[in-house]
């Protein structure tokens, strides 16, 4: 069939619908977040006396990454708000009367979609590791007043400790674990001693225990010793609240960042199958908007004259509440191994995926 001529027209008049909502609805559920989230932290900025111009340092470096999160729920608020206005206003059974079908008014804002999924894309790779890992600063240590004498990267740690130096390669505050430790040991005149080596280093609640452990003794004649570490508990004195100072969750890293850290890891022979999960997710979870509007179209498509803004809300709740429910399920059992990394990340974006098409199928 050939396409009407005033295509054009109708998409730019979509299309400012839909950003219009967009807008609104994105706002609107950042200003909720961060809400919640303020009073959440009430009682500890209270307990902690933080300053006012600290606790807005710490909402402004969190900002990006709520944007991220709320991104697909808004898209599928402003979907059914924008469309489901049209659909009230009898205007989407006006441009069906005109030969215009479904995917052609929705092409459009799923465009739009898939847009935005890929600057989401950039947006997560280049701005919301460096605000999150920042906030994740302030809030540990300027807010809680948690204090680390040491200096850490997106890739590594390097902890100071009573005449040592300790490098860590990465820190698991969920499991309590430290993967890839390299410990060096000092004499009172600062003279390297001893080099401990770790492959993994668990916390039992009231001690370390190290696995694969070894090290290299300096003799005062230069000659070196290298033999199994006889004390598993390597003599660290630092507890897991040492360390929540300067951690950083896949959140805090880039994709070329995690990727990094997870070759560093492989190579050392430790398990990386929870970070390749989370790696996954970085590709994965930007595309949470076109999903969501391949899902709100149909559903905008069938909105009465008597649904409200209230009940387009609702539904976008309960829709993105269940996306991530599943999203919440398939991740668990990639972290735990049970389902490949690809798959477990994937999931959730492919079932919502084709209960999007069904309903198109069912709305033609």
């Amino acid at each position: 069939m050939r396409r009407p001529r005033f295509l054009p027209q109708i998409w730019r008049y979509l299309l400012r619908e839909f950003g219009s909502s967009l807008g609104l609805c994105l706002g609107a559920f950042v200003a909720l977040y961060l809400s919640v989230d303020f009073f959440e932290h009430l009682s500890s900025f209270l307990n902690h006396e933080a300053s006012a111009l600290t606790i807005a340092r710490y909402f402004l470096l969190k900002i990006p990454l709520i944007v991220t999160q709320v991104v697909p729920v808004a898209v599928l608020a402003a979907t059914l708000l924008s469309l489901g206005g049209l659909a009230r206003r009898g205007e989407l059974m006006a441009m069906r009367a005109c030969g215009v079908s479904l995917w052609q008014i929705a092409s459009p804002v799923v465009a739009a979609c898939l847009a935005l999924s890929l600057a989401t894309l950039l947006w997560n790779e280049y701005v919301v590791p460096e605000c999150s890992m920042r906030a994740h600063y302030v809030e540990t240590v300027e807010i809680k007043k948690k204090k680390f004498k040491g200096l850490f990267s997106d890739e590594e740690i390097w902890y100071h400790g009573e005449r040592s130096f300790t490098n860590i390669e990465r820190y698991d505050p969920r499991h309590s674990e430290i993967y890839g430790l390299t410990r060096y040991d000092l004499d009172p005149d600062f003279h390297l001693r001893r080099i401990i080596e770790a492959r993994m280093v668990h916390w039992t609640g009231s001690e370390w225990i190290a696995t694969d452990a070894a090290e290299t003794l300096f003799a005062d004649d230069g000659t070196l010793t290298m033999q199994a570490v006889s004390d598993p508990t390597l003599g660290l004195r630092e507890t897991p609240d040492d360390f929540t100072a300067v951690h950083h969750d896949a959140d805090d890293l880039s994709f070329a960042s995690l990727r990094r850290e997870i070759r560093e890891l492989r190579k050392k022979g430790i398990d990386t199958t929870e970070p390749t999960t989370d790696l996954w997710l970085k590709i994965a979870v930007p595309f949470v908007s076109l999903v969501m509007a391949l899902v709100g179209i149909p559903l905008a498509s069938r909105r009465s004259r008597s649904s409200g803004v209230a009940a387009s809300v609702g539904t976008a709740l309960v829709v993105g509440f269940s996306y991530w429910v599943v999203l919440a399920l398939t991740t668990s059992l990639g972290h735990s191994g049970v389902l490949p990394a690809p798959v477990a990340a994937w999931s959730a974006n492919i079932i919502f995926a084709v209960i999007g098409e069904i309903f198109f199928l069912g709305s033609e």
